[in-house]
């Protein structure tokens, strides 16, 4: 089963930048890798975390189980709520919208078989930087070398 090592080479993005390697967290991310599967990267958002990897775009939901008569929610681990296989990724962009609530910005992915947005943060302004968002979307674009 992968463990947190699959993690050694991945950038931190956003808010993770600041954040500190935790390896009991990243253990629990590595448990839904298939083996030899490497993280790239790592960016929190609105509601999960996503991950790239150097097969998939992982999409990560804490995963709460409910205890007891008053329904006390306790961290039971990640879920992986959407993925997509790099190979389906045709383009991404990042795509601002301004509303009356604030700011949503996200990752608006085509793929093979269609448009995917992953929400990257609502709120009053822009959280990820441009330079963390231009790394996502170069490790979801980039082609490997075809072998010669």
């Amino acid at each position: 089963m992968p463990d947190e090592t699959a993690f050694d080479s991945a950038e931190f993005l956003g808010l993770a930048r600041r954040s500190k390697r935790d390896p009991y967290r990243l253990g629990l991310f590595a448990r839904h890798l298939e083996i030899g599967e490497r993280a790239r990267a790592l960016l929190p958002v609105t509601g999960g975390t996503l991950v790239v990897t150097d097969r998939r775009l992982l999409q990560f939901t804490s995963h709460l189980d409910v205890d007891g008569a008053w329904n006390v929610r306790e961290f039971g681990g990640y879920t992986v709520a959407r993925e997509l296989p790099l190979e389906s990724i045709v383009s991404a962009r990042r795509e601002t919208r301004v509303a009356a609530r604030g700011v949503e910005d996200a990752l608006s992915i085509t793929t093979t078989g269609g448009l995917s947005e992953f929400v990257i943060s609502k709120g009053p302004e822009r959280v990820v930087s441009d330079e963390d968002a231009a790394r996502a979307i170069e490790l979801l674009t980039r082609r490997s070398p075809s072998p010669g």
